[in-house]
């Protein structure tokens, strides 16, 4: 009886030309493996981005920056000081910027595009309803923190321009449950339709700007400061290692846009992890620098 082996042929052993056999080992499993063709793989194709190197960083940046800017001052004190807090922000961002190129690498081989996608591709279908339902409860937090920021904004303004007294009862339309309800619906509900993210390109332009001017105005403040204020004890050590960790928090909530990151990252005209890494670095940067600005010239200070 003849012995037959199993790929007794060298050829076989050549790499397979068949492309479900070459697909990547996390591309999912609804992705199609034909070759797409030359119209569809080109600039102007349907699956084209378009969003700029430049817009992508406004929009990385503006999702890094917000509420977390007003907790920097609390959190560089907690962490022991100047030094401690850019320290710790330092070595952050190390993991920060690692976790945004493995987030870029992992929706481009799985050929997904948003986060949740990325997760149920790479981790599962348990992990992806558990993601899901994290996104939805700090999206919500989210906005709720938001919406309560803008309320204390508004109350301010609008005390300034009706000349009265901060927390006096005025006329309906000044109350604070209509006022974050119409901005709700006016400013944030037009921005939160469209499904490309590219869109908020113009929008992060002007957020990124007016967190500019919040900053230079802490920095102004802080080398002239008023005469009614005088500096309080300013810590130059943390108290314990413990108070360091206790700042990790807010630092990681201030840097934290992986749920935006994998949809910008698709959005853009060459979603390539090559230049996405550029890109994070420079939006963290961005973010770093207004960070520490606030951060550094913000000390605790008392009232005469």
């Amino acid at each position: 009886m003849a012995q037959v082996s199993i790929n007794n042929d060298y050829s076989e052993w050549d790499l397979s030309t068949d492309a479900g056999e070459r697909a990547r080992l996390l591309q999912s499993p609804c992705v199609d493996t034909a070759p797409k063709s030359e119209w569809e793989a080109s600039p102007g194709g349907p699956d084209r981005g378009t969003t700029s190197t430049l817009g992508a960083i406004f929009i990385v940046v503006n999702a890094c920056l917000g509420a977390g800017l007003l907790n920097f001052p609390a959190a560089f004190s907690t962490a022991g000081g100047v030094a401690a807090g850019i320290a710790l922000q330092m070595g952050m961002l190390v993991f920060i910027i690692s976790g945004l190129v493995i987030l870029a690498y992992c929706s481009q081989a799985s050929n997904e595009r948003t986060y949740q996608e990325v997760v149920w591709a790479v981790c599962g279908k348990l992990t992806g309803v558990l993601c899901e339902v994290a996104i939805a409860v700090y999206t919500f937090g989210t906005c709720i923190a938001f919406l309560i920021i803008i309320g204390d904004q508004q109350d301010k303004i609008i005390a300034v321009m009706a000349k009265e007294p901060e927390g006096a009862s005025g006329p309906w339309y000044t109350d604070r449950k209509f006022t974050i309800s119409l901005t709700a619906f006016l400013f944030i509900l037009p921005l939160s339709i469209p499904r490309e993210i590219g869109f908020q390109k113009y929008a992060s332009f002007l957020s990124v700007v007016g967190t500019w001017y919040v900053t230079a105005i802490v920095i102004i403040k802080y080398i002239w400061p008023d005469k009614e204020m005088t500096p309080g004890n300013i810590l130059t050590r943390p108290a314990s290692w413990m108070a360091v960790f206790n700042a990790m928090p807010t630092i990681c909530f201030g840097f934290q846009c992986h749920v935006s990151s994998v949809p910008v990252f698709n959005s853009m005209q060459q979603p390539e992890v090559k230049t996405w890494g550029g890109v994070v670095t420079a939006a963290m940067v961005i973010a770093l620098a207004v960070y520490m600005g606030t951060g550094e010239c913000s000390p605790p200070k008392t009232w005469d």
